[in-house]
């Protein structure tokens, strides 16, 4: 049976537009700071929840986009994510990423001088996107329980992570399961 809601990826002539866009707004930035900025490689290879992640790996810098979500919700996308990820580019760029939080008062003014608004995260009805489904483990701190996805359980076993809670600030702890 087919998904009636199932959203398509968006065509090559939109991820062009999204290329040019992304061009667009690294091109607005040289003239803002006045400087040139490299051209980015622009990949519509993400999935999930997110709309848009900058990723750095050794020298290498991209832009990957969720094609699901630019296309359910293309214009907003085009304008709001485009300008959000290019933003963590230039703050890359002017001031490294060890300097500075990923949403922090430079990404904000970053984004405020491409004209937009500075919001960290967007809110979408995800229907019809596909995402990962993650197995999920218990895990208790002193004030409630939490549900960890496998990776960071995973991590956990294996001693290269600790978790704490958000509210209490207690370490997390598996909650032991009898069989």
């Amino acid at each position: 049976m087919i998904n009636a809601t199932a959203i398509e990826p968006i065509s090559e002539l939109q991820q062009t537009e999204v290329r040019r866009a992304t061009q667009q707004c690294i091109s607005r930035a040289e003239q803002i700071y006045n400087r040139r900025f490299k051209p980015l490689q622009v990949d519509f290879d993400l999935r999930g929840k997110c709309a848009g992640m900058y990723q750095v790996k050794r020298l290498e810098r991209r832009i990957r986009f969720n094609p699901w979500i630019f296309a359910k919700y293309y214009q907003d996308s085009l304008h709001d994510t485009v300008a959000h990820e290019v933003a963590h580019y230039i703050v890359d760029c002017l001031y490294g990423l060890r300097k500075v939080k990923p949403h922090g008062r430079e990404w904000q003014a970053v984004m405020r001088s491409l004209g937009a608004e500075p919001k960290a995260t967007g809110s979408y009805d995800l229907t019809g996107i596909p995402r990962r489904q993650y197995q999920r483990f218990a895990y208790r701190c002193g004030c409630r329980t939490h549900n960890l996805t496998i990776l960071r359980h995973r991590k956990v076993m294996k001693g290269v992570a600790k978790y704490l809670c958000q509210y209490c600030h207690g370490p997390l702890a598996p909650v032991e399961t009898t069989p």
